[in-house]
């Protein structure tokens, strides 16, 4: 059975941010690091169906949520570094 701390469930975060990150640059929209950090935080809520994840998965898929969107926007593996 497949759960949170799957593989899946962190690259779907990923994809995820990534697109939209791609829907914000077409409609020419900049987010502020504390909005891009709301934004993988409601990401993870709507990817979990508004589970409740232990710490430290939650943060691991918001990273993975915050990575992905500032791949998208930098075109760089990993965002800014």
């Amino acid at each position: 059975m497949m759960g949170p701390d799957d593989l899946f469930f962190l690259e779907a975060c990923r994809s995820v941010g990534k697109l939209a990150a791609e829907r914000h640059k077409q409609a020419d929209i900049d987010l502020t690091p504390e909005a891009i950090d709301d934004l993988a935080a409601t990401i993870v809520y709507n990817i979990s169906s508004g589970a409740v994840f232990p710490l430290d998965l939650a943060l691991r898929l918001r990273q993975a949520a915050r990575d992905g969107y500032l791949e998208s926007i930098t075109g760089k593996i990993g965002g800014l570094n």
